[in-house]
């Protein structure tokens, strides 16, 4: 059996993949459950999501950039998921990691964080990547719950809430969660974060 991919080979294979989207030129956004442990508390996982503004003139120079047998990436998958907009995988071979490419969805609330999306140093030695805002990641995490019901989503909203505390945009977020009808969830959540500041 496959030993698991450890956190410093995930890391060290999404700078790999940031850093070839950037020579690419291709527009990308982190998002999911990387970009809210990013932002909120530390928890294991093994999920690297990165919307991608792209097309299937994009699909021979990924290619290139992810050659077999370093890394696994169908072209089939590819021009799949580009037409249904689904997410594809990267894979590198030697250690399994893996990341979840997903063609920029056409809906309003991805195409505004998209264009929200920030700059963002993520490790030590000083790398950027383009992030989902902090604001987004909360309310794509809640989107997430009402969509699944899965309480690991509202335990992200909290740990973004409690780390960011006194930074976020609350009446963006408050806005669009009452858009969605959303927004008794949020300050449940939201109180729920107060509280454990408060102890």
């Amino acid at each position: 059996m496959a030993s698991p991919v450890s956190p410093q080979e995930l890391n060290s294979f999404f700078a790999a993949v940031v850093h070839k989207l950037e020579q690419l030129s291709l527009p990308y956004m982190v998002a999911g459950g990387f970009a809210a442990i990013f932002y909120g508390e530390p928890r294991l996982t093994v999920d690297i999501d990165i919307v991608v503004d792209l097309n299937s003139s994009h699909i021979n120079p990924l290619l290139a950039a992810f050659p077999f047998p370093d890394y696994y990436l169908s072209e089939e998958a590819m021009r799949d998921s580009i037409r249904r907009r689904f997410p594809f995988n990267i894979i590198q071979t030697t250690t399994a990691a893996k990341v979840d490419l997903i063609p920029l969805p056409d809906d309003v609330f991805s195409r505004i964080a998209f264009a929200r999306r920030q700059k963002m140093v993520f490790n030590l030695a000083g790398a950027e990547a383009w992030f989902i805002s902090a604001e987004d990641i909360v309310l794509a995490k809640l989107f997430a719950y009402q969509q699944t019901g899965s309480d690991k989503h509202l335990r992200d909203v909290k740990g973004v809430l409690v780390t960011q505390w006194g930074d976020l945009d609350l009446d963006l977020i408050r806005r669009a969660a009452e858009q969605q009808q959303l927004l008794a969830q949020f300050e449940q959540v939201y109180e729920a974060a107060r509280r454990e500041l408060e102890d």
